[in-house]
């Protein structure tokens, strides 16, 4: 392992939402090619990739961030402290630290295959788009080395691969810049002097970053914060529990009925963010969305009641600030379920050994992380496809009410307001 991209691992700071980071880093310098080295019972070639390509998720705690990910074949864990102006973080292949303990072999102690090491780094916001920050590391990396021959007689039919460290030191530069709502990139350039061989080497990585919720299902913290928000503002608006939600029927005084209509999970565009207790989306700058799965319109007061998301709560706003939009989408738990796949490759080859088996238990890890989402779960209840096309057609007041006329609430409301 190398160091891993700086950029996205400051962008964690205070974050509600998880990051998920795809990197990609080119090598260049006296990079350790093509050497070849002979003893009397053995041949090794030297082969140092000169590229990689990282896959991170970082999830922050205010002040400290958590992460892990892939680089190239290499599982690591990354965590540290964070600000807008500092950060310090470390890192280390898993390999040393889970597997190479439980080795016999005093080769392959973890202190022997040891990858890892820390930063410290330095941000400047110049605005709300772009900024700039400088990079100190020192690390132990690693890099190929394969076993031509063993022994002086045993020619292997493929060379094995063992891993070859070296202690570096170094620093570098790099520069961020979002793109749009979801969405950020930094171009980093980094030196790096290796303190054992005297080699000199840069890298040059392309850093792309996004957000999603922590984990694909209502009930994590961004929900429990939204939570803490809902029960401020459920003090100004007018709400309910969903049981408490009832009408009378204007047949009969005494003949109450549920008055809320159970829809498919439908986007509802709103004027602004203090007429919900709902988890607020902004597919574009000029767009508030949440979604529900409740709706009940009450002509006479000219009033919408809405289902909270998670939780009984309804609240109620007015029919003029609020326009319907198209039915929700799931994510797609495509790309989910191959990392989950790769990852549980990884970890049963290190485990067994055998590639055969290693990929029949990854194959089983990805197939069995879709099946569970896929059916172990209501798929309304995962998180939404957020597009920027979301919600951008206005519809006219009259097809509004023509539209909410099809979940009238049926009578009076009689509710019992929470406090």
């Amino acid at each position: 392992m190398r160091p891993p991209p700086a950029a996205a691992y400051m962008d964690s700071y205070k974050r509600d939402q998880a990051i998920n980071n795809i990197a990609f880093s080119y090598y260049a310098g006296q990079l350790d090619n093509g050497y070849h080295e002979h003893t009397s019972d053995s041949h090794t070639s030297h082969a140092e990739w000169w590229g990689d390509a990282t896959f991170a998720r970082y999830i922050s705690g205010s002040y400290f961030t958590f992460g892990w990910g892939l680089q190239s074949l290499t599982p690591f864990l990354q965590a540290g402290f964070v600000s807008p102006y500092v950060g310090l973080t470390g890192w280390t292949g898993t390999y040393s630290l889970f597997f190479a303990p439980l080795s016999k072999s005093d080769d392959k102690m973890a202190i022997a295959n040891y990858s890892g090491g820390g930063m410290l780094i330095e941000q400047i916001p110049l605005n709300n788009k772009w900024k700039i920050g400088l990079t100190q590391h020192i690390s132990r990396n690693g890099r190929e080395r394969y076993y031509v021959y063993e022994d002086g007689y045993k020619i292997e039919q493929m060379p094995k691969s063992r891993p070859k460290f070296y202690t570096e030191a170094g620093g570098g530069f790099y520069v961020s810049r979002t793109i749009n709502e979801n969405s950020k990139m930094s171009l980093e350039i980094r030196y790096g002097r290796d303190l054992d061989e005297k080699r000199n080497r840069f890298a040059v990585t392309l850093d792309i970053w996004g957000f999603s919720s922590l984990i694909p299902v209502g009930g994590n913290d961004v929900m429990r914060k939204e939570a803490n928000k809902n029960l401020e503002k459920a003090k100004h608006l007018k709400t309910t529990s969903i049981d408490s939600l009832q009408t009378t029927s204007q047949t009969s005084d005494s003949n109450k009925i549920d008055s809320l209509h159970t829809i498919k999970r439908q986007w509802i565009r709103i004027a602004d963010s203090s007429q919900t207790v709902s988890y607020i989306f902004k597919p574009a700058d000029s767009v508030l969305a949440v979604t529900t799965k409740g709706i009940c319109y009450d002509e006479s007061a000219n009033a919408v009641w809405l289902k909270q998301d998670y939780g009984k709560m309804v609240y109620q706003i007015s029919a003029d600030s609020m326009d319907y939009c198209q039915l929700m989408e799931r994510k797609n738990l495509l790309g989910s379920s191959i990392l989950e796949g790769v990852l549980g490759t990884l970890l049963a080859g290190m485990l067994t050994g055998n590639l055969p088996a290693s990929i029949a238990i990854g194959a089983g890890f990805g197939t069995g992380f879709w099946a569970i989402f896929n059916f172990g779960f209501d798929p309304e209840e995962l998180t939404p496809k957020v597009y920027p096309e979301l919600c951008s057609e206005k519809h006219t007041k009259e097809q509004i009410i023509e539209w909410l006329k099809q979940y009238p609430c049926g009578g009076d409301l009689q509710t019992k307001t929470i406090p």
